[in-house]
Formats: structure tokens, C-alpha cells, sequence
């Protein structure tokens, strides 16, 4: 019985230093993942209110699209494109729909 549990105390440094090993290839791994993904999203600027403006073009329409446009020109004071966008958000879809914000801006807009 003693000649079994003496290869195990001979392997055990061997063992743990393959762990060791390990766990620092999958730190290294998932720090570069992370570093990746974060300097993507430095540089990738999207124009959101160009891109739904070519999603309504293409005949796309939804809620979101609307209320978000006509939101984004609300608070850059373009009210003419603003309003544009709230009577096609308020000619299509119910007031249940629509957030209280754009209810109360499309009012603003419309005085």
C-alpha cells in the first residue's frame, strides 16, 4: 500500500504545475478576447438615425423606428422632421403603444 501513494506524491508538483499552466492559457486567452471586442467598439461609429431612415425607406416600420426619430430630431430641435415622424408614429399605432415622452413631445410640437 505504500508503493501506491508514493508515485502520487512524486507526480503531484508535475500535476499541479500542468494546472498552472492551463489556467494562465485560458487567462491569456479570454484578456485577449476581452481586449478584442473592447477595441472594436472604439472605432465602429453607426449613424442610428441614418440607418433607420433607410430601414423606413426600404419599407420597414415599427414603434421604435418612429418614436426613436422622432425623439433624436426633438432634442437636436429639427421639430419639422421631429413632427414628421410622430404623425406617422401616431397615424399608425395607439397611443397604448407609444411612450409617454413622445406623447408629451409630439404635443410640444405640434402647438
Amino acid at each position: 500500500m505504500k508503493t501506491t501513494a508514493k508515485p502520487l506524491k512524486n507526480n503531484f508538483p508535475l500535476i499541479l504545475g500542468s494546472v498552472f499552466i492551463l489556467l494562465i492559457t485560458l487567462s491569456a486567452n479570454s484578456q485577449t478576447v476581452q481586449y478584442d471586442s473592447v477595441s472594436k467598439q472604439k472605432y465602429v461609429m453607426v449613424n442610428v438615425q441614418k440607418t433607420y431612415e433607410r430601414i423606413i425607406e426600404k419599407g420597414y416600420e415599427s414603434v421604435e423606428l418612429f418614436e426613436s426619430l422622432g425623439n433624436y430630431y426633438y432634442e437636436n430641435k429639427n421639430f419639422t422632421k421631429s413632427k414628421l415622424y410622430f404623425d406617422k408614429l401616431f397615424n399608425k399605432y395607439s397611443l397604448s403603444q407609444i411612450s409617454k415622452k413622445s406623447i408629451e413631445r409630439y404635443q410640444l410640437v405640434c402647438k
